[in-house]
């Protein structure tokens, strides 16, 4: 029985368990207070429920070991002095902590045991947590059907009834039902806001997730952010918020941001003691570790978390964990029978996102053990359960089927796949992540090339299909995106601060990089929420359509499949299809020339030998990638080279005028970007070109390179230090038909999007090229490694080069090598003579290449590495 008549402080207690539900930060101080107070009364009722409601603070701020020391306090209070009904509400609360600590079967007896104590305005909480623990095992439907009646019960406060919509959304989001999820979530929002930070926190997060999976990457990104934000703001731990985002980063394939955040979110809950979460978060580093090739880190994770999983009794979760331990350690016969376990547990449960990969990775198993039937019946499995599913449980689902085979089976699926794809990259709102995208259809794109290869397809239909897998995320025109540019010219004044300590101090402050490091993050997280309507995603040009562009001229596209590398040939009148051999004398071949060539600019006593390797490289590669294609001398050819030959020195290889492309049609989109015609422009034309000239800070050349192409082009507008600043250039080249930038460049191959232009008062990056809409008809970049391009999975690229043509750029040459300043002045001299008589840039390089001497070391280079790109 209750001692003490103190029935304000009771009333007090249950409104602090009331507010610290929804403001913990705010009423954590206050249940302390009534906690010393009932104690001295003593009221014991008003204890127990202020101990109930420093316990939640306690959760709220994931220390549950400590909420449990105070619930199982509460609990004997209740039950020594007789609060039946305050005993059902603490244990509801203790079965909360024992949750998050993975003791499941004591949550789960705790909830059973409060069923007949609770009042009846507290049964829609206990549904919800009853609901939350079949949730937790993987038992998604029958979780939905008690949030059902939990929001069905009219004496559900406003409180639980948001949580419980928010718990089951992401139990449909799971079930792959996001946009019902939606449909709850938007419901739940306004009441959400009334009910403080941390409610109103996570129903964003709901949302950002739910938007996701529905295909709305945008919205789902700026959610994100935003949720991020308001837990920050509400005082919650960041580690459940930060799981989710890693899992929306894995889908856009930036790999090694999510490793990133699941470690954090790992670290939170190793530090709060939060066990269930911890062993989720390490199952997500394990995949991780797994997309990035650490077998090691993955084999570790995974065991770590699956011992967690089978401790906890949680089946779903040991099924997940088993398929990534099954991978990272190999596959064997008992392994495959972890794994056929597995995937009848999933799709058992449910789970069809889940079971599509596990019955993905058994087909993968059994055929590798040469098990066909076992195959057979896993990857049809895969493909049945993806139907209706989102984009990424589809294409596992289209690669499961196409590896059933036979040749037009196979054809059809993938064919199916990278559409399915290619709508969904088009709507995407960056570069980046288009390019990343495309690599969830690499696979896709592999098998149909080798059933079309297997099966004698004709030449034109393996053009066709390569095309299919080619730079295809470039061919949406990207837009100017103004909401970075405050953060990108933010960016250039800090690197112009790490320039001035650098040549003061010696060195690079590390707050000044760490400041760096949070910029460039934040303009790629920016850019990845920009609005983008998706643009239709553009048809492949024809065989036909190819040859009327080229107008006599060659195309040949490469592929490199299982170890050998093939070509495409079209020619004026047929295509052709021919076997190169193997790719590895070709890979030999061309680290040999790179390395020659950086030996020679580095000077020394051995430039004889090392010019020597050059061109015995030069002509092995010529006679392995372009002699057996039978290509007449002087006719103009177009190469579109798959991603392990883009650093091939493609000038010298060819006795003609060679244009690179990304792919066919991207060159194709470039003819109709108004591509000069072939014959000259008359010099008293009305409609001259507007010519930017732009030489950058440091290299006497460059200036004397400008100085000389000025009476090439006698109307053109030039820039020299200290006059070449960002800004300046930027005025001036944007609406250029030609611009013409001799400087330092700066290749970012960690992320090319940050790779810059060194000018006067700092560096130009293509992040803000971008921002500003900076795309000249046409661009010569005489500036370092230039021409170097990224490879991506799925047959895309980045690069200076690429990352211009896709801003609508329609042609370029520059240099894959560090070309040193004043080497190149005569060759582009004789470049822009070229141009100057309207030529196109593959035609006017030519002329200049066989028009330049090559007997120094740095001019050899340059005669080298300087290629044409594009159709301009």
């Amino acid at each position: 029985m209750v001692t003490g008549t103190a029935d304000g402080l009771l009333s007090e207690a249950e409104d602090a368990y009331s507010g610290v539900t929804t403001h913990p930060a705010r009423y954590i101080a206050l249940a302390t207070d009534i906690i010393d107070r009932a104690r001295k009364v003593p009221d014991y009722e008003a204890l127990v429920v202020a101990m109930r409601a420093l316990a939640w603070g306690r959760h709220a701020k994931f220390d549950n070991a400590g909420a449990k020391r105070l619930l199982d306090q509460a609990v004997r209070l209740a039950e020594r002095h007789r609060l039946p009904r305050r005993l059902g509400e603490v244990l509801v609360s203790r079965a909360v902590a024992l949750h998050e600590l993975g003791r499941l079967a004591d949550a789960m007896r705790d909830l059973r045991r409060a069923e007949p104590l609770v009042a009846p305005d507290q049964r829609p909480d206990l549904l919800m947590q009853l609901a939350l623990l079949h949730h937790t095992r993987g038992r998604l439907t029958e979780a939905v059907g008690l949030y059902r009646r939990a929001l069905g019960d009219p004496l559900c406060p406003p409180v639980i009834r948001v949580k419980a919509a928010i718990n089951m959304s992401d139990a449909q989001i799971r079930l792959g039902q996001p946009r019902a999820a939606l449909e709850h979530l938007v419901r739940a929002m306004e009441p959400a806001r009334d009910l403080g930070g941390i409610v109103h926190a996570w129903v964003t997060h709901m949302l950002a997730l739910a938007s996701f999976n529905a295909g709305q990457v945008s919205e789902g990104m700026r959610r994100f952010e935003e949720a991020g934000a308001l837990h920050v703001a509400a005082g919650v731990p960041l580690g459940e918020h930060y799981m989710d985002y890693s899992d929306a980063l894995v889908d856009l394939r930036l790999d090694e941001e999510a490793a990133a955040v699941a470690l954090l979110a790992a670290d939170d809950f190793d530090r709060t003691g939060s066990r269930l979460m911890a062993a989720e978060a390490r199952l997500r580093c394990a995949r991780l570790a797994l997309a990035r090739g650490d077998i090691g880190r993955a084999r570790s994770e995974a065991d770590t978390a699956l011992r967690e999983f089978r401790r906890q009794r949680r089946a779903a979760w040991v099924a997940r964990a088993a398929v990534v331990e099954v991978e990272a350690s190999g596959f064997s016969y008992d392994a495959l029978r972890r794994l056929r376990r597995a995937a009848a547990t999933l799709e058992r449960l449910g789970l069809r996102a889940n079971a599509v990969e596990a019955h993905l990775v058994a087909g993968r198993a059994a055929l590798m053990l040469e098990r066909r039937a076992v195959a057979r019946s896993h990857l049809l499995a895969a493909g049945r359960l993806s139907q209706g599913q989102p984009l990424l449980v589809r294409l596992r689902g289209r690669v499961a089927s196409a590896l059933l085979g036979p040749s037009p089976s196979v054809l059809r699926h993938c064919r199916a796949g990278l559409a399915d794809l290619a709508r969904h990259r088009a709507a995407l709102p960056s570069v980046e992540l288009r390019v990343l995208a495309a690599g969830h259809g690499a696979e896709l794109g592999d098998l149909g090339l080798r059933a079309l290869l297997s099966a004698g397809a004709p030449p034109a239909r393996v053009l066709t299909w390569l095309e299919r897998t080619r730079a295809a995320s470039l061919l949406t025109v990207a837009p100017a995106v103004p909401e970075v540019e405050g953060e990108v010219l933010a960016l250039r004044a800090v690197e112009q601060e790490l320039k001035a300590a650098k040549r003061q101090r010696g060195e690079e402050p590390r707050e000044l990089l760490a400041r760096q490091s949070a910029l460039e993050a934040s303009i790629r997280r920016r850019s990845w929420a920009l609005d983008h309507t998706g643009d239709p995603v553009l048809d492949l040009v024809s065989v036909n359509g190819l040859r009327h562009l080229l107008d006599g001229g060659w195309l040949v596209e490469y592929a490199a499949v299982d170890g050998r590398v093939v070509a495409v040939v079209l020619d004026p009148r047929r295509t052709t299809l021919v076997d190169l051999g193997p790719l590895d004398p070709v890979r030999r071949e061309i680290d040999s020339v790179l390395f020659a060539q950086r030996r020679m600019l580095r000077g020394g006593k051995l430039l004889a030998q090392a010019r020597a390797t050059a061109d015995e490289g030069i002509a092995v590669l010529a006679k392995l990638l372009v002699e057996p294609l039978g290509l007449p001398p002087g006719v103009p050819v177009v190469v579109v080279p798959s991603g392990p030959l883009l650093r091939v020195p493609w000038s010298p290889l060819v006795a003609a005028p060679v244009s690179v492309a990304p792919s066919a049609t991207f060159w194709a989109r470039g003819r109709g970007l108004g591509t000069p015609s072939r014959p000259a422009l008359a010099q008293d034309s009305p409609t001259l070109p507007r010519v930017a000239l732009v030489a950058g800070p440091g290299l006497p050349g460059a200036a004397r390179e400008v100085a000389a192409l000025r009476a090439i082009h006698p109307g053109a507008t030039a820039l020299a230090p200290p006059d070449s600043t960002v800004e300046a250039t930027v005025d001036l080249v944007r609406g250029a038909d030609l611009a013409h930038l001799a400087c330092h460049g700066r290749l970012r191959s960690d992320n090319p999007l940050f790779s810059a232009l060194e000018l006067s008062d700092g560096a130009l990056t293509l992040h803000e090229m971008f921002s500003r809409g900076v795309a000249p008809h046409r661009v010569i970049m005489a500036a370092c490694d230039s021409g170097v391009e990224r490879p991506y999975e799925g047959g895309e690229v980045l690069g200076f080069v690429s990352a211009m043509m896709a801003r609508g750029t329609a042609g370029m040459v520059a240099a894959g090598l560090p070309v040193p300043d004043g080497a190149s002045v005569a060759a582009m001299t004789a470049l822009h003579e070229g141009t100057a008589r309207g030529l196109p840039l593959s035609e006017a390089l030519y002329e200049a290449r066989s028009a330049v001497a090559t007997e120094g070391p740095a001019e050899y280079v340059a005669w080298c590495t300087l290629t044409a790109y594009g159709a301009a």
